[in-house]
């Protein structure tokens, strides 16, 4: 039998959906007011139906975070789930390499395809289920790669390679529902608006740092070439104080900015939030100790390895340990990192000035400091907290805050723990 015989019963099974208008309907349903997960349900159910697979799944990428997320799925994963773009999943490797493959066994030889893929069984052994045959396809828009297309266990004869050219049409019309997804997603959100409003941002802030930074080069020239008139001196001491916050301001709103305008602060890797929690928190411990206040900090015994740049936690913990020792004046600050599976739980406790109640809600925004905040001499710009949550939430993580004026307050957060396991 020629290809062409072995691609038939594929291809009339497209061809039927093409007749009855179904691909077509879910398109125009792409593009108008429609729940978008419900949509790309739909759209998995063609895909399994047209290759009649005992499951598929359609994975989006989410660019912040170099990861494929399914949004619509069929068969025994039983809710939405994170990959990495990396050689640790089928599903990964194809969205990394962006090639087209099938696969007759995955839990045979992998390296006809790539000597460092990796396939995990977890998931199957969980769900009481045995993956044979896959394939995998990128889905491409104009070059740009916008997911993955994954089948599994072909009903009737293994999936082989005259398959492959059916898949690469199907990603044709995904790449179209994906594309317009996005469109939806980021209107819906208004994404692109704030990532314009983040580039601004940046734009803004390094045209005033450089002349900030040079005016404060002429008060020290000032201070230097004056150093016997007192009441001059004062005043200068003043001026460079507020260049000062200036700065500080303008660094704060450059971390913001790129925070805001998705792109991550540093490499994205699997990291052990033990070690890096040490490394910070002695960063610390002198300023902790000069104002008189006793900071303790509590490892579990096991390595905590959570997904995300280390930039990113490293500005989450010092923001939040920084801010604790700034508004406590006595008593102590602790910080605790400890597992709680499925997550990796950080809190910071203080012995602070506390925020009041009312003013809780709205800590997370920006440019907002609580009014006892204000009224302290601690100098603040206001932006730290809203960084620290968008970083928070973008990896899939949770904050919390517990507080009580002129008692203290304690941030919670936690970041979801890495596993193979969680790997399609």
């Amino acid at each position: 039998m020629d290809s062409s015989e072995e691609m038939k019963p594929t291809l009339d099974r497209l061809q039927e959906m093409i007749a009855k208008g179904s691909l077509f309907e879910l398109y125009d349903q792409m593009l108008g007011e429609v729940d978008v997960a419900k949509v790309l349900d739909k759209t998995t159910a063609a895909v399994k139906h047209i290759f009649e697979s005992e499951r598929a799944t359609i994975f989006r990428v989410i660019q912040e975070t170099q990861e494929l997320e399914s949004i619509a799925y069929l068969g025994n994963v039983a809710r939405i789930i994170r990959v990495p773009i990396n050689n640790d999943s089928l599903a990964g490797y194809s969205a990394l390499s962006k090639s087209t493959f099938v696969l007759p066994d995955a839990y045979g030889d992998l390296s006809v395809i790539n000597d460092s893929l990796h396939f995990d069984r977890s998931w199957d052994e969980m769900n009481n289920f045995r993956t044979r045959d896959v394939m995998c396809s990128p889905v491409l828009f104009k070059g740009k790669l916008l997911g993955v297309v994954q089948v599994i266990n072909s009903k009737n004869n293994p999936f082989c390679e005259t398959d492959l050219p059916v898949l690469d049409s199907v990603c044709r019309f995904v790449a179209y529902s994906l594309h317009h997804t996005r469109l939806y997603d980021e209107l819906a959100t208004l994404k692109c608006l704030e990532k314009e409003k983040a580039e601004f941002m940046r734009i803004i802030v390094e045209e005033l740092r450089a002349p900030v930074a040079t005016s404060k080069t002429l008060v020290r020239e000032l201070q230097f070439t004056n150093i016997e008139n007192a009441a001059l001196l004062a005043v200068l001491s003043r001026v460079e104080s507020r260049m000062d916050q200036l700065l500080d301001l303008a660094e704060d709103i450059l971390q913001l900015s790129q925070v805001k305008g998705g792109r991550p602060l540093s490499e994205i890797v699997v990291c052990d939030l033990k070690s890096y929690t040490q490394v910070i928190f002695d960063k610390y411990l002198e300023l902790g100790e000069n104002k008189g206040l006793s900071l303790s900090l509590e490892l579990p015994d096991s390595p905590v390895s959570v997904r995300m740049d280390k930039q990113g936690y490293n500005l989450i913990l010092s923001n939040l340990l920084s801010n604790a020792v700034k508004y406590t004046e006595a008593g102590s600050v602790r910080v605790k990192l400890q597992l709680a599976d499925p997550w990796a739980v950080l809190s910071v406790e203080d012995t602070g000035i506390g925020i009041p109640a009312e003013e809780i809600p709205r800590l997370f925004k920006e440019f907002f400091r609580a009014s006892n905040a204000r009224l302290s001499a601690v100098k603040g710009t206001g932006v730290g907290l809203t960084s620290v949550k968008d970083l928070v939430e973008r990896f899939q993580g949770e904050i919390e805050l517990d507080s009580v004026k002129n008692e203290g307050s304690r941030f919670t957060v936690r970041l979801p723990l890495y596993k193979h396991a969680k790997l399609s």
